[in-house]
């Protein structure tokens, strides 16, 4: 598969992006620029620290940015995106564009809770506050989305085959 079409992950926390995204980004080849990953580098702070320390609305902003710079330096690169970057409504009509292939990770609350609960580094969220930020961003995820995967009962290499095959058959 050549092209550089840089493959873009959303979808809420504990949907699977950064798993999948270092999977895929391994299994064919590619630099991955993980947001997450990016702030924990360059602050030293996760986002739950930033998010305590300068605001929820400070963290989204950085991430937004974080992904926009990505998205310019990263022809052919895998990003999982920070939630939040569906926010912007710019930033989604950017997505549908079609330069990058967008995939719209899900699972269910139960799963995306279960999965939150292992990591440090993700804000403190409640169920309810989870279940609202999805609900309110699930039209601008759908929107900028070329493919959907519920994550739910998928391991993430299972994940990253059904994005690989998807690949395969919309290659420009």
């Amino acid at each position: 598969m050549t092209g550089s079409r840089t493959i873009v992950l959303t979808g809420p926390m504990g949907a699977g992006k950064s798993s999948v995204g270092r999977r895929l980004a391994v299994r064919l080849d590619r630099p991955l620029f993980d947001t997450d990953d990016i702030i924990r580098r360059v602050l030293g702070m996760t986002g739950a620290e930033i998010a305590e320390r300068s605001g929820i609305r400070y963290l989204h902003d950085l991430e937004g940015a974080i992904f926009d710079r990505a998205l310019e330096r990263s022809s052919g690169a895998v990003i999982p995106a920070a939630a939040s970057i569906v926010d912007d409504t710019t930033r989604v009509e950017r997505l549908r564009d079609g330069r990058e292939f967008i995939v719209l990770l899900t699972a269910s609350p139960e799963e995306c809770t279960r999965r939150i609960s292992m990591q440090t580094h993700r804000r403190a969220t409640d169920r309810d506050e989870r279940d609202a930020l999805f609900e309110r961003r699930l039209h601008s995820y759908r929107r900028a989305a070329d493919l959907q995967i519920d994550t739910t009962s998928l391991d993430i290499d299972e994940v990253t085959e059904l994005v690989v095959n998807a690949l395969w058959v919309s290659w420009p």
